[in-house]
């Protein structure tokens, strides 16, 4: 005997309801294992699985470092010898051009300065050293950079020096939405009516391997800091 259409509807409504059923029991549990769950605490296997992870990475650095010891050996020793090919060394990247990238910033920090006050900038200064196809290329060596507050009616002032030695400029190196490059951070106080509205920028950096030098200039734009801008607005009627 075939089974009716009325039966089978029933089924179907029947599984239906089964299902939310189910549905409805698993979230009930679930929320009342939230309401009623305890915080976990840090226990003592923990401490050990994070003393295990921070060894485990140590020693992934350490093997790392050593790795690239072992082939800066071997490169030296086959440079010594004469033995790496020349079409190799032609294809090697050499340093062509260091400069300081548009995307350096330079934010005023403090509050609006009064005609005794100064204040201090946030500087972030971007710098891009290329190869002869314009193409990123990690450098090392000494990085030396001036910077000179722009004031308008009145001469550059020499506010900043920094020096990045070898070491510093590899602990730069960044890499981001910003592309590749190496980052030098500062702070440059200044006096004066007027915020500087702009920074210039020169230096060079001295190649540590070739002895060469690569002359860096460039100009900073001040922006000012979103609280200092928020201030201002607020203040505006309009």
């Amino acid at each position: 005997m075939r089974p009716s259409v009325f039966s089978t509807a029933d089924d179907s409504a029947q599984r239906h309801r089964a299902r939310a059923a189910v549905v409805l029991a698993l979230a009930a549990g679930l929320l009342g294992a939230g309401c009623s769950g305890r915080a976990l605490v840090p226990n003592e296997s923990d401490r050990l699985r994070e003393e295990l992870a921070a060894a485990n990475d140590a020693r992934g650095r350490a093997e790392s470092r050593a790795d690239e010891l072992e082939s800066r050996l071997a490169s030296l020793a086959r440079e010594r010898q004469g033995e790496i090919d020349p079409e190799v060394a032609a294809a090697l990247p050499a340093l062509a051009s260091v400069t300081l990238s548009s995307k350096s910033t330079a934010r005023l920090a403090d509050s609006e300065p009064s005609a005794q006050d100064g204040g201090t900038l946030s500087v972030a200064l971007i710098v891009t050293p290329a190869d002869g196809l314009a193409r990123f290329i990690q450098i090392t060596g000494t990085l030396r950079l001036t910077v000179a507050a722009l004031v308008a009616g009145a001469d550059a002032i020499e506010t900043t020096s920094v020096t990045v030695g070898p070491k510093a400029l590899r602990d730069a190196y960044r890499s981001g939405f910003l592309g590749t490059h190496y980052t030098v951070e500062c702070t440059v106080p200044w006096k004066g009516e007027s915020a500087p509205r702009a920074l210039s920028v020169a230096g060079e950096f001295t190649d540590g391997l070739t002895g060469r030098v690569y002359p860096i200039v460039g100009t900073v734009p001040v922006v000012a800091a979103p609280r200092r801008a928020a201030t201002a607005s607020a203040s505006d009627p309009n």
